[in-house]
């Protein structure tokens, strides 16, 4: 027989429940027997106590407590902000010259030390100053009525010139890098590299929006690009042409990584433009052979056809028509003269030109082979 024993604390008595055994047959007891057993118990109980020490500390009592109408409430006012940020077009922003800690003499100073440079400060505060700041606080102090005698510059005589610095700078580095490609290519990445986004991109990762005077913001790309034009030729002007080069290529032209230079050149007549090279260098005209084809009956059909010349291979493309099929084995062979395959060499940043830095600035005002005059012979005399 097993026994369960239950405690009643209101009543401070014990009595013990018989549980049914069932290999057992059960055997009731009966009262006189249940109260011994519940005085036996009482007694074992009566000298163990039910409390376990507990050490001395500092208790100091919080109720973490929130009504019911705090969650509703905070859901509501969250669900209010969605709808207040999707009609202004976005969460509101504020300008750091709004904050209380602002200083812009500190802000000044840290952003040419962050950028590793030095620039003469009345250059960099008139390179980070737009036209429309200048006539927006005078005409904030005519309304006043006091004398406006700003004496501030503008950026735009800078901005032009920085313009023309990044140009020349810009195509130097592409011209010594890719000195097999035509001019055509050439000018497509320096399109791609100072273009309005480009230039804004670069601008918002080295802090511009924060420092730039304008009556706009947030600012317009026109304006970020403009400052930031500025900003190269302030730096042309107080450390010299040669950081102004460097300064280019590590910000501007490494825009270049992960870029297919490939795809920013689209040519007119592929085909065309590759029977006329190998004309010129005494070739026979390209020859195209379908070499396999897939899933010529369905929508989904592929062809690759090989392109040869004299009987020999030259590159293959693959369309989903034969006129795809050749236009993309005409760009291949195009690759492969122009030396920008998808394995070409990584294009070298940083200290992997210190030895071509004067190469660089002879070929700033040089142009590239044109496409209609490319052959392979002047492009390797033109590069040794």
């Amino acid at each position: 027989m097993k026994f369960q024993a239950k405690c009643n604390m209101r009543n401070q008595t014990i009595f013990a429940i018989p549980t049914r055994n069932t290999n057992q047959n059960t055997q009731w007891f009966t009262n006189q027997n249940t109260q011994q057993l519940t005085n036996r118990n009482i007694q074992q109980f009566s000298n163990v106590s039910i409390y376990t020490s507990i050490t001395a500390v500092n208790v100091i009592s919080k109720r973490n407590f929130k009504a019911h109408w705090v969650a509703p409430t905070l859901r509501e006012l969250k669900r209010r902000k969605v709808i207040e940020d999707d009609l202004n077009g976005g969460p509101k922003i504020f300008h750091r010259s709004t904050f209380l800690e602002w200083n812009y003499d500190a802000e000044i100073f840290a952003f040419s030390n962050r950028l590793g440079e030095k620039f003469n400060d009345l250059s960099l505060r008139a390179a980070l100053t737009h036209k429309s700041y200048i006539e927006r606080e005078t005409a904030r102090l005519s309304d006043i009525g006091v004398e406006s005698n700003l004496q501030f510059q503008d950026n735009e005589a800078l901005s032009q010139k920085g313009g023309e610095l990044l140009s020349k700078f810009t195509n130097g580095y592409l011209r010594a890098v890719f000195t097999q490609v035509p001019e055509e290519l050439i000018r497509a990445m320096h399109d791609f590299l100072t273009s309005n986004p480009t230039l804004e991109t670069v601008a918002r990762h080295i802090g511009l929006g924060d420092l730039m005077l304008c009556a706009d913001f947030p600012c317009k790309t026109e304006t970020y690009v403009k400052s930031f034009k500025a900003i190269v030729a302030a730096l042309a002007e107080s450390s010299g042409e040669e950081r102004a080069r460097i300064f280019v290529q590590d910000l501007v032209v490494t825009q270049l990584y992960g870029q297919d230079v490939n795809e920013l050149w689209n040519p007119v007549d592929p085909v065309g433009n590759l029977t006329a090279i190998l004309k010129r260098e005494g070739k026979a005209e390209p020859e195209f052979r379908l070499i396999r084809q897939a899933g010529s009956n369905s929508i989904l059909g592929v062809y690759y056809v090989g392109l040869y010349s004299d009987k020999n291979f030259i590159s293959e493309g693959a369309g989903e028509s034969l006129e795809v099929a050749k236009e993309m084995a005409a760009r291949e062979a195009l690759k492969k003269f122009f030396r920008t395959e998808d394995s070409m060499r990584a294009l070298p940043f940083g200290r992997q030109l210190k030895n071509i830095q004067s190469k660089i600035a002879q070929l700033e005002n040089q142009p590239n082979i044109p496409l209609s005059e490319w052959i392979s012979e002047k492009v390797m005399s033109a590069v040794h």
